[in-house]
């Protein structure tokens, strides 16, 4: 049991919790993850002083440690987040996180002395810019096994006690109560089949007054209309509903979140997703109409991203 679980423990079903952790482990076995275990396990030779991964220019690292950092980071798996400075090595992620987080960040209430969830965290980018502003705690939550292992790998060099990741979903999140003063909810929405309850299940897993970032894909248009691709959209597998950005709020209504505003709601574009290094063979460029990039290749409107702000 980490800290953060036994802190909390009057919080969260932790019988529960921990079986399904266990059970995420197991991934650890699959061939393609057999590795990843043996490759963290080599920074043990890599004796630094700590930083936080997403700010440039903080250290400087000896040219044969930056090898071994490298190909260590290499070995686990895509970076889909990011990006990340490690001294003179540079993580290119698909993800320019930061112009997400740039755009978010004016309009969130101080994270100071704040326990917050961040739902599908991936390596847990989001996690180490909220670090910067002091929180209490940061619980990351990623059912997926190199997003672990990345994360790993990132805070063997931040080395925080306040960030903990454990391999649950949003499914997980019904088992918390009344714990968190800040959800980030990002990227996650739309793989639900049931966005009222996901969005339920997090009020209830705040604190009285406390606030919930939700940030989707959404569809252009002032009607509270929702897209249901009948299999894919841009690629994606596992893709129910894709609202406009009234729907998303009217779900929040719904949902019983009180002071809804907007924070942004624009196009994603090739500078914020795209193919690097770092990166699968394939991005946004790929997932759109190649005639007509305001169409997915599907033929569904191309994707724009949206985010709000809900207190409980």
């Amino acid at each position: 049991m980490n800290n953060f679980f036994h802190k909390n423990r009057s919080h969260i079903d932790l019988e529960k919790v921990q079986k399904i952790v266990n059970e995420n482990k197991t991934k650890y076995r699959n061939i393609n993850n057999k590795n990843f275990i043996s490759m963290l396990e080599k920074l043990s030779n890599i004796q630094i002083e700590s930083f936080n991964p997403v700010i440039k220019d903080q250290i400087k690292i000896s040219s044969d440690e930056s090898n071994e950092i490298k190909q260590i980071a290499k070995s686990l798996g895509n970076w889909r987040k990011g990006p990340f400075y490690l001294g003179d090595l540079h993580i290119d992620s698909e993800w320019r996180s930061d112009i997400k987080w740039n755009r978010l960040s004016p309009h969130i209430p101080s994270l100071k002395n704040k326990t917050i969830l961040d739902i599908g965290c991936n390596n847990g980018y989001f996690m180490f810019e909220m670090l910067r502003q002091g929180p209490s705690a940061v619980l990351g939550i990623d059912p997926v096994t190199y997003c672990e292992a990345q994360f790993k790998f990132l805070n063997y060099f931040c080395q925080s006690p306040k960030l903990f990741f454990e391999m649950l979903g949003i499914n997980e999140v019904k088992y918390f109560k009344d714990l968190f003063e800040v959800i980030f909810n990002m990227g996650i929405i739309y793989h639900h089949p049931n966005p009222i309850e996901q969005l339920i299940h997090c009020r209830e897993a705040l604190k009285k007054n406390g606030f919930m970032i939700l940030e989707s894909i959404v569809i252009a248009g002032e009607q509270s209309i929702a897209l249901f691709p009948e299999d894919r959209y841009a690629r994606m597998r596992n893709v129910w509903f894709i609202p406009t950005v009234n729907c998303m709020k009217n779900w929040l209504h719904k949902a019983k979140f009180k002071n809804i505003e907007i924070i942004f709601n624009e196009p994603l574009t090739g500078q914020e997703q795209r193919v690097t290094r770092w990166s699968a063979s394939a991005s946004l460029e790929d997932f759109l109409d190649p005639d007509d990039p305001t169409k997915t290749i599907e033929g569904h409107p191309s994707p724009r991203r949206a985010a709000l702000i809900a207190y409980n």
